[in-house]
């Protein structure tokens, strides 16, 4: 009989240990979509992707396959949320409302360059001023203005390339041991974004998050 009493207990402790852990845990994935809610603020940046020579429909596709990359408890505070902007010639603009960090704009260009599943070639060109915190860069790159693009004669795959506007060149490897590298010569000259945000606001846009 006394067994039996102990083994209910102990049926009834560690019930009692499961419901409060789950509890604890739900509240732990609460707050932190409530902090990540809280923390996602306008906030104002230069950060551009234009994309040339696609239906806008692929686009949005792959902007939307890109952003569920982060959609889970790990990652949503990188998530990007993108505004797309339907600009003239069949061009895509592509800003950030709520900012995002320069290396997930780098992953970003790529996967705009090299969608997955779907079957596309674009140009694809970004811009932002940097900060010499920012991943793969240093000293030299505070208050930056540069423009990001893929080697048109890439066959790697996973990399963007980067050139400033006082006209140096470098290639960003997303493989470990890669990161910054110096680039001789010049593949595209370091032009600005002809879309400043007012210019933008002209356009039917949406917002993909």
């Amino acid at each position: 009989m006394n067994y039996i009493i102990i083994g209910i207990i102990a049926v009834v402790a560690f019930l009692a240990f499961q419901f409060m852990n789950k509890s604890k845990t739900e509240s732990k994935n609460k707050n932190y979509t409530s902090k990540f809610n809280v923390e996602k603020k306008l906030t104002k940046n230069d950060k551009q992707i234009l994309v040339e020579n696609v239906d806008y429909n692929l686009i949005k596709k792959a902007v939307q396959d890109f952003t569920k990359n982060y959609d889970n408890s790990q990652q949503s505070h990188l998530k990007p949320i993108s505004r797309l902007h339907k600009t003239d010639n069949n061009r895509i603009v592509i800003t950030f409302p709520y900012d995002i960090d320069f290396e997930i704009l780098c992953y970003y260009i790529n996967y705009l360059k090299y969608p997955m599943d779907l079957n596309y070639k674009a140009n694809v060109t970004g811009w932002t001023s940097t900060k010499s915190t920012d991943n793969w860069l240093n000293k030299e790159f505070e208050d930056e203005k540069i423009m990001l693009f893929i080697d048109p004669n890439d066959n790697e795959y996973d990399n963007v390339m980067l050139t400033t506007k006082k006209g140096r060149t470098y290639k960003i490897g997303f493989a470990i041991g890669e990161g910054l590298q110096n680039h001789n010569g010049t593949i595209l000259k370091y032009k600005p974004s002809e879309f400043d945000n007012l210019e933008l606001e002209k356009f039917e846009s949406e917002e993909i998050k």
